[in-house]
């Protein structure tokens, strides 16, 4: 819209015009008062100010009507059989602006496959993917990626991992949303420990909480593999302790958990008197019970499901998940030792960040 010829006058030209012909108006008033003019000759001055008026008032609303023709003709050519769907001319770019920025972020997602890469194994071994390739290749970090790691609008839309991962794994078939957390996670890591060092920067509490620093090795960080089996379709049962129902559940990937989010906030800022990202959890996980594969039938379960079988449910899934272990233990200066979760600081992808 910014490269259309200003052909019609904006509204603050109108606005000027009315404000011009309003003082013209005025200082012929003051004259003709002035000089004391019979008063025929008054009133016609009067009827010629209020005509003036009457046809700025009268060119203001054509060049509005004329202005909004305009808008709806470039912004929306079928204006004229869906009246109803047009909103504002903004409203109706947004799906083109969305779709553009889609394309481009999607042209520089794309696997670097003329880079150089390594082999490196996966927590979930494979086991929870079609391709079942327990070991994949990923490239190193170049200084290309760099231009992902400092663009602004990109770090604050929170964009910029899923497209440098995406860039990174040269597994056409294996995408960053289709990735399990644990999978994520042990990719980030890598690509961190061979792009910027293994050694990284960290402040922890100690037995006091006061805070000091120390750094972590990155390549000595324990990874946690699956314990459990699953099905050919990667998926694992579990024996309900008091209903004795047996179900079918799945882990999530990180593009199920990111829109399980969305919508738990949603849902929240809807509702903000009951919390539901038990049940919600639940739901997306569980894929069958007892044989049924029906969602509302499932859905209809959780809800009914007594508090202990939900509980247990819940701690198995937590014992399946895979990746790498983030709880650490620290030496403290004073020769003790504390174990805290592993933090996630600028310093991570940005180790020449200062505060």
């Amino acid at each position: 819209m910014e490269n259309r010829p200003k052909v019609f006058p904006t509204a603050e030209q109108v606005a000027a015009a009315n404000q011009t012909g309003a003082e013209i108006a005025k200082e012929q008033e003051e004259i003709i008062m002035s000089n004391q003019v019979p008063a025929g000759e008054i009133e016609a001055a009067d009827e010629m100010a209020r005509r003036t008026a009457e046809q700025l008032r009268l060119r203001e609303e054509a060049l509005r009507l004329s202005n909004k023709d305009v808008v709806q003709e470039v912004v929306s050519p079928v204006a004229e059989v869906q009246p109803h769907t047009i909103k504002s001319p903004m409203e109706n770019l947004k799906p083109q602006m969305t779709t553009s920025r889609d394309s481009e972020i999607s042209q520089i997602s794309q696997p670097q496959m003329n880079q150089p890469y390594d082999i490196i194994p996966l927590p979930s071994e494979g086991k929870l993917y079609k391709n079942k390739k327990g070991k994949i290749k990923v490239s190193f970090l170049t200084a290309a990626d760099e231009n992902i790691l400092t663009s602004p609008n990109l770090l604050e839309s929170g964009d910029f991992l899923e497209i440098l991962l995406n860039r990174k794994v040269l597994e056409p078939e294996l995408r960053y949303k289709d990735l399990i957390p644990g999978d994520r996670d042990a990719i980030m890591v890598w690509l961190r420990a061979t792009g910027y060092g293994e050694m990284y920067p960290v402040t922890i509490l100690d037995e006091d909480n006061k805070p000091f620093d120390t750094e972590v090795d990155l390549t000595k960080l324990k990874v946690k593999k699956l314990s459990i089996e699953p099905d050919s379709e990667g998926l694992f049962d579990f024996v309900l302790p008091l209903s004795k129902s047996v179900v079918k559940f799945k882990l999530l990937t990180v593009g199920e958990v990111e829109e399980l989010q969305r919508l738990a906030l949603f849902l929240k800022e809807e509702n903000n008197l009951i919390n539901t990202e038990s049940t919600l959890l639940l739901e997306n996980q569980i894929v069958e019970v007892d044989g049924t594969r029906d969602k509302n039938y499932i859905s209809e379960f959780i809800d009914t499901m007594r508090i202990m079988d939900s509980k247990k449910l819940k701690n198995y899934m937590s014992e399946l998940d895979c990746g790498i272990d983030m709880n650490i233990t620290f030496g403290t200066p004073g020769g003790g030792s504390v174990t805290r979760f592993l933090p996630f600081t600028v310093k991570f992808f940005w180790p020449d960040f200062e505060l």
